[in-house]
């Protein structure tokens, strides 16, 4: 057999193989839950998480499609992707998550160990560093565990005029839900000059 023949027979083998996978394809993207037994629901709630999200945007998808055909390597792209999110939004910085429950374990994590590898390495090993999150009553939620799960101590306040007793040498975070009828907080309005203290340190 000549070296043309072997590669014409090759460039045959090939097509058919790729007739069915095209086809499996196809069918996978037509229904690709229900090819794995998963029934899809309809979305009366809106964004959450359990429910797998949200739909993505055509520009979206089209991004993620465009960015599937490279590499990059990962410290980069969380550099870049963060300085954008902070020019869209305004905020100082941003991170891209896989959820609630990641956004908040995420965060937990930052403000105990900043950006310092060697802490970040010993979690949830806490020993010598502030481990103590803030949360009043009301913002007690099923995600509670992101912040248990980074070794955190929650420390629950069920009233705004115990807030600022609840800081101390321990405390790294504030987690608080947005509900100015339940608990009145604004900004730092009505918090002493010692709570401040423990928050920038």
């Amino acid at each position: 057999m000549g070296r043309r023949q072997l590669f014409q027979r090759l460039a045959a083998l090939a097509g058919a193989a790729a007739v069915p996978a095209r086809n499996a394809a196809a069918a996978a993207t037509k229904n690709i839950y229900r090819a794995i037994g998963v029934s899809p629901v309809i979305n009366a709630r809106g964004t959450f998480t359990i429910i797998t999200g949200s739909q993505s945007l055509p520009q979206v998808k089209a991004a993620m499609e465009a960015a599937s055909r490279d590499y990059v390597h990962m410290d980069e792209l969380m550099v870049g992707v963060s300085q954008k999110l902070a020019e869209v939004t305004g905020a100082e910085w941003g991170i891209v998550t896989n959820g609630c429950c990641a956004a908040i374990a995420h965060t937990t994590a930052a403000c105990i160990v900043g950006s310092n590898p060697e802490r970040m390495q010993r979690l949830p090993d806490l020993t010598g560093l502030k481990n103590e999150v803030i949360i009043p009553t009301y913002s007690r939620n099923v995600y509670d565990h992101a912040v248990r799960m980074v070794g955190a101590k929650i420390v629950e306040v069920d009233d705004p005029a115990r807030l600022d007793e609840a800081f101390n040498q321990k405390t790294a975070m504030v987690y608080m839900r947005a509900s100015p009828l339940r608990f009145p907080v604004r900004s730092c309005q009505g918090m002493t000059p010692r709570t401040l203290t423990f928050m920038r340190r």
